[in-house]
Parts: C-alpha cells; sequence; structure tokens
C-alpha cells in the first residue's frame, strides 16, 4: 500500500507543481493594466439585475453565461481589478489541468505532464486568464468537456463512471454553449471524435448502433438545455460579419501558428525561430507511433481525433471567413491538442535518442522533461514579457486616462466619448459628471443635434475619446465638426485611446485682424482672430487663421503656433496639419480662403505677464520651414497676449 502510495504522489506531484506555475504566471501583476473597453463591460454588465443581464445579452454578440457568472462571483469578491480577472485565472489553471489529463489519458504520464506544462506556459492562455472577458472559459469547457467524451470513449462497456463521464459532458458542452456563441465549433470537433471512434474502434463491439443512438441522445440532450437561448443564438450568430480579409492561405495559417506558440505580444516577423521550433515538433508529433513504446491507444486512432481537435476549428474559421487579428483569440480552444501534439513531438524525439544513444528509461524521463522545459521557456520567454512590462502591448490605459481627466476638468468642462460602448469601462473609473456619448454611425444632422448644446454657455474644454473611430464614426463626422466649431490644442494616446481637449469659443468673438502675408510661394495668411488676448494659465488660447493658396499645392504642410515668454523661451506650442489633419495642404482648393481652428493649451503654472504668439508653416516630411515674406524670416510674430493667473 505505501508503495502504491508514493507511486501516485511520484505521478501526481509534476502536475501540482505545473498548476502551481500557471496559477503563478496568471496572477502575477493581474491587475497591473486597466481594464479596456471589453472588460469595461464586463465590469458593468455584471452590476445588473439578472433579468437586466439576460435583456442586455440578447442585444449583444455574446451569451449571458459568462455575465451570470461574473455577477455571482462579484457578489462574493468585490468588483476590483484583480477579483473580476480571478475567475478567469481559476477557468485558465482548471484548462492546464484538463489538458494535462486529457493528453495523459490519449498519450501516457509524459505526454499528458508536457502537455500540461506547455498549456502553463502558453503566452496566448495567460493573456486571457488576465483578462475579465470570457475566453479563458471557453478554453476550460472545451478541454473539460472534451476529456470526458473520451473517457467515455475509452471505456465501451456500461459502468457507473461512464454514465457519470456522459451527465457530466452533456452539462459541460451546454455550459459551453451559453459562454461564448463559437462554441458549437467544439461540438463539431467531439461529433467527429465520435465519429472517427464510431467507424474504426466501435465497429467490432456488439452495440455499436446502441452507441450511436446514445451520442444522438445526448447531442440532443444538450440542444434542449440550450432550447431556451436557441433563437436569440441564431439571430446574433447570422448577423456576424466576415472578416473581409484576403490573405493568403500561408500566411493565415502562419499568423495562427504565432498566436498559438507565442501569443499576440509578438510580430509575425520576430518569431521565426519559435515558429519553426513549434511546427518541428508538431510534424513530430503527428508520427503515427513513437518509435519505441508507447501507451496502450484506448480511444483509438488518438493522434487523429487530436488532429480533429486541432485543425477543423481552424478549417471553420478560414471557411466562414472569420480569420482576422480581433478574433484570433477564438484560438484559445485549440491550445489543448496543440501543446499535446507538441508533448508527443518531443517524446518521440527523445524515443528516437533511446535507440541511438541505448539510454534507460528514468534518463529518457529526465532529458524529456528537461529538453520540453527549455524550449517551452525559449518559445514563450519574451512573449510573456512583452506581456507583462512592456507598455506598447499593455491594454489602453482608461484608468490612467480617467485619473487624468479627473486631475484637470472642472465643472464646466465637458467629455465626449466618439463611441458609445467606451461608456461603461470610462465609468468604471471616471466618477464625475458631463459625461456623453456621441451617436452610434450619426448623420450630420445628428452631429450638429449633438455638439450644439454642448458648445454653448459658459464651456471651458472638451475631452473628447476617440476609440473605434473606423466602426462607431467610420465618416469621422464628429471629429470634423469640431475641427471647425472648437479649437484643438492637444492629442494623447492612451494606448489605442486617443484623448483630444479642445478649448471651446465662439468663433466669430474677437477681431478680425487683415493681413497679407505670404509663406513660401504660393500660400498666403490672409488673417487671423483671436477669441480673446487674455487668458488664464491652465486654459486654451483660441486662435482662428485664415489661410489661402493660389496655386494647386503638391506638398503636405504642417502648422506651428507657438507660445514665448519676454525671454523668447517657448512655453507652448500646437503642430497640426490644418483642420486637425481632415484637410492637408495637398486638399486645398485653389482661390478659396481655408479657416482653420488652433487651440494652445497654455501649462497650468504659467506665470502671469505679456506673451508673444507666432505662427509658422514647414514641410511634413522633412521639418524645413517655409520663409516668411516681406520679413524674409522662418515665422510670423502675431500677437501679444496677457496670461493671468486664476
Amino acid at each position: 500500500m505505501k508503495c502504491r502510495m508514493k507511486i501516485r504522489l511520484s505521478a501526481l506531484l509534476p502536475f501540482l507543481l505545473v498548476l502551481l506555475l500557471a496559477f503563478a504566471l496568471r496572477c502575477y501583476r493581474l491587475d497591473a493594466q486597466s481594464f479596456w473597453n471589453d472588460e469595461g463591460n464586463s465590469a458593468r454588465i455584471a452590476e445588473r439585475p439578472v433579468a437586466l443581464i439576460l435583456a442586455g445579452a440578447a442585444a449583444d454578440i455574446h451569451p449571458p453565461g459568462y455575465y451570470l457568472l461574473l455577477h455571482t462571483w462579484r457578489a462574493l469578491a468585490g468588483h476590483t481589478e484583480f477579483a473580476l480577472r480571478y475567475l478567469s485565472v481559476m477557468a485558465s489553471v482548471l484548462a492546464v489541468a484538463f489538458t494535462g489529463a486529457l493528453g495523459r489519458r490519449l498519450c501516457g504520464t509524459i505526454v499528458g505532464w508536457g502537455a500540461a506544462l506547455g498549456a502553463a506556459l502558453a503566452p496566448l492562455a495567460i493573456y486571457y486568464a488576465q483578462e475579465a472577458r470570457m475566453y479563458a472559459w471557453l478554453q476550460f469547457l472545451s478541454v473539460a468537456a472534451t476529456y470526458f467524451l473520451v473517457s467515455v470513449l475509452s471505456h465501451p462497456e456500461q459502468s457507473p463512471v461512464v454514465r457519470r463521464s456522459w451527465v457530466a459532458y452533456g452539462l459541460l458542452a451546454a455550459a459551453g454553449l451559453y459562454v461564448q456563441y463559437a462554441f458549437p465549433f467544439i461540438l463539431l470537433v467531439h461529433n467527429g471524435i465520435f465519429a472517427l471512434w464510431w467507424m474504426i474502434r466501435a465497429r467490432p463491439t456488439p452495440h455499436r448502433w446502441r452507441w450511436l443512438v446514445a451520442w444522438l441522445g445526448l447531442q440532443t440532450g444538450v440542444l434542449l438545455l440550450y432550447l431556451p437561448w436557441l433563437s436569440i443564438a441564431l439571430r446574433s450568430v447570422l448577423g456576424w460579419p466576415s472578416a473581409a480579409r484576403h490573405d493568403s492561405l500561408g500566411k493565415a495559417l502562419s499568423d495562427m501558428l504565432r498566436v498559438l506558440s507565442v501569443g499576440i505580444t509578438l510580430p509575425l516577423e520576430a518569431t521565426i525561430g519559435e515558429l519553426w521550433a513549434a511546427g518541428l515538433l508538431l510534424a513530430f508529433g503527428l508520427l503515427r507511433t513513437p518509435l519505441r513504446r508507447r501507451p496502450a491507444d484506448r480511444l483509438g486512432h488518438d493522434r487523429a481525433a487530436m488532429v480533429i481537435y486541432l485543425l477543423l476549428p481552424v478549417t471553420l474559421l478560414l471557411t466562414f471567413n472569420l480569420y482576422k487579428p480581433e478574433w484570433l483569440k477564438f484560438l484559445v480552444v485549440i491550445l489543448p491538442p496543440f501543446h499535446i501534439l507538441l508533448a508527443q513531438g518531443i517524446a518521440n524525439l527523445m524515443e528516437a535518442a533511446v535507440g541511438f544513444f541505448r539510454w534507460g528509461d528514468a534518463r529518457l524521463r529526465f532529458l524529456t522533461v528537461l529538453v520540453y522545459s527549455f524550449l517551452l521557456v525559449g518559445i514563450g520567454a519574451r512573449s510573456l514579457r512583452n506581456l507583462y512590462f512592456v507598455p506598447a502591448y499593455a491594454r489602453d490605459d482608461y484608468r490612467q486616462l480617467a485619473a487624468d481627466i479627473a486631475a484637470e476638468a472642472c465643472s464646466n468642462d465637458v467629455i465626449i466619448l466618439n463611441a458609445p460602448n467606451q461608456w461603461e469601462v470610462f465609468t468604471y473609473y471616471y466618477q464625475g459628471q458631463n459625461v456623453y456619448p456621441a451617436p452610434y454611425h450619426p448623420e450630420p444632422e445628428d452631429v450638429e443635434r449633438f455638439l450644439a448644446p454642448l458648445l454653448e454657455g459658459e464651456r471651458r474644454r472638451l475631452f473628447v475619446l476617440y476609440w473605434g473611430d473606423a466602426e462607431s464614426d467610420p465618416r469621422r463626422l464628429v471629429e470634423t465638426a469640431l475641427s471647425e466649431w472648437a479649437y484643438k490644442a492637444a492629442d494623447r494616446w492612451y494606448g489605442r485611446v486617443r484623448l483630444a481637449i479642445y478649448g471651446v469659443a465662439p468663433l466669430r468673438e474677437g477681431t478680425m485682424i487683415p493681413m497679407d502675408i505670404r509663406f513660401g510661394d504660393s500660400i498666403w495668411l490672409r488673417g487671423y482672430r483671436l477669441a480673446t488676448t487674455t487668458v488664464a494659465a491652465g486654459e486654451v488660447l483660441p486662435l482662428t487663421i485664415h489661410w489661402e493658396t493660389t496655386v494647386p499645392l503638391t506638398e503636405r504642410y504642417k502648422v506651428t503656433v507657438q507660445v514665448l515668454d519676454r525671454e523668447g523661451q517657448l512655453v507652448a506650442q500646437r503642430d497640426t496639419e490644418p483642420r486637425d489633419g481632415l484637410l492637408p495642404t495637398d486638399r486645398w482648393p485653389p482661390g478659396e480662403v481655408v479657416s482653420d481652428q488652433y487651440g494652445v493649451l497654455l501649462p497650468a503654472g504659467l506665470s502671469s505677464g505679456q506673451y508673444t504668439l507666432l505662427v509658422a508653416l514647414y514641410h511634413v516630411s522633412t521639418g524645413e520651414r517655409l520663409p516668411v515674406f516681406p520679413t524674409h524670416s522662418d515665422h510670423l510674430l502675431l500677437a501679444e497676449v496677457t496670461v493671468e493667473v486664476p
């Protein structure tokens, strides 16, 4: 008995250590990054009562299962970033456990251990384990359901264990449907595995047709459990757009291999070595049999089952034109067969080494573990470093964005969200007032109705969050209107979110100062208007300049508006192409005056006194300024402005 317990503990200990490693990697810096848009949606949806969650999911592109689970978890653990993401951590660690268990059942202990280690270190799995979304749960439910399916098919005889596996499979498959609309891909995988088993392994059994009836009954049971949501799911899935990409098959497959191997925080061109290593291991894993001993194939044609598990979802993604970077997260469902085949590949290589070097089993096991560990760490180390520490790969930083606005905004400032689905994540961090979501896919009249009230009264500034412009406002009507009606002073980037700060002042206020100053050969400054010559420190100085060209321009120029102190030192500036880049100089119509608004954001700590305002034009490509005539300088002094300390 003691000997048997030691054997069990020695077999179990590596799996426990791998699970501990997986847990540590997923909890490390779990709340270091801000929630991004989709996570903010999860956080705010989970606040709602169950009835509202169901109603919201009915109009969403995701089923309600994860949101209901997060709603329950939130009541127990709280609503901090760490607490809400921890739910995904648990699912991801369970996925590691089931990946190891599936590999062990199909291919033996060493492969099971290696598959679990690969799953623990997988950058793609770690990325989505640290996100308050449903993808870690999609992975867990997929591999857990597959494990119980294999458990049933590995024991064709009826027994209480098999019956419990049937029930577990049915419940997990139904749960998967409620968690993500991509789960039907896994049901197709399961039907493919069953068909393979039924046609080959079950052929000589006396109850072959009974098994087919039982399987069809089980799939019907899963469908009945999902029946309350089926009509809503069909409506949502049939409304999915295609990816509309035209990449070559080789490019698409290489990109998918990159995501499976090193995750999404390394570009394809920087991962050639890792992709070759992963590809070779996959090739060796697909060998029909290892060159030496192998465990009994209880399922029958186990590698064929893993190939179905790995390649059928990929085939479906490509067939239905669902391949694009934003949707590669669905590949989490095929990480388990990917790592099982990788582990089988290294085991096959080590088996080959046995015949060449005449090693014993103990040395073979040790070397297999050692080599595979080094390979996995080498493949994923750079990606994990980027995930944890490199800001360029961080999620959109709404946390810092909201903190910056809260520190700067006052009661009569306005915050505009150009994409309505920014509301949830922004208001998770920002508790202030005057937050307005812009209309979705607006027409010009919608933009005017929306912006007109926000530009009236004693407004000082607008803080506008631009994100997902191509989806929310493809014609950029909101930004175009603001470039004509307000005075843009700054752009700041927080990941993929751009915060634009505008000054607000009546466009016709202030005296028009006529001028005829030539920049270069054919650009004329016909006049300018200052809405005010007295401005407070920390405010936006609003300036309108009227340009004209006498000939068509073929080159693009930038405008720089600068504020200098009495010593000629630069204290503030605004550099931009005309109309905030929406009307560059090479699109100016000759003979027509182009009115352009500029806002210069003055530092909050600026001393009171007199300052000089100047303007210049320079080449976008070289930065060289145009000469100004008749002054023969490279800039024009426009006016004196007075800065006051509020």
